[in-house]
């Protein structure tokens, strides 16, 4: 199971916002520190902002803050906003289709495995990311 470009980038522009908060984050700026694409990391910003992690105040000292306290806003809730946690449903082994009545060995070990990794990104926020450092 692989993450998306666009969580990967998420959670890096989360992470590095998380670690300066006492920073108004312009998108120049954040290009500047994280090297994500100019356009990219825009349409990024945009996303992050409607989905209600960062808001945007504008003018010459505008830039992005968090919407809510980092404490509240936790892995999970980025990876379903960017790619949804469907992505954690897919075969291990890379199959395309997973035939319950003839499931591989690897089967109920990736179901069990899944499950505990989607339970832990619900309980880690980026809070728990910082204080890990």
């Amino acid at each position: 199971m692989n993450l998306t470009k666009t969580t990967s980038y998420s959670l890096n522009v989360l992470n590095y916002m998380a670690q300066n908060r006492e920073v108004i984050c312009s998108a120049n700026y954040l290009h500047e520190k994280l090297k994500i694409p100019h356009q990219y990391l825009r349409q990024l910003l945009t996303k992050l902002s409607k989905d209600g992690f960062i808001h945007s105040t504008r003018g010459r000292n505008g830039g992005f803050v968090f919407s809510k306290k980092i404490s509240e806003i936790f892995l999970a809730d980025i990876i379903e906003s960017t790619e949804g946690l469907d992505s954690f449903n897919k075969c291990m082994l890379g199959f395309s289709d997973c035939p319950f009545d003839s499931k591989c060995a690897m089967h109920d070990f990736w179901v069990d495995t899944r499950e505990r990794i989607i339970n832990e990104l619900k309980t880690k926020s980026l809070e728990d990311l910082i204080l890990k450092k």
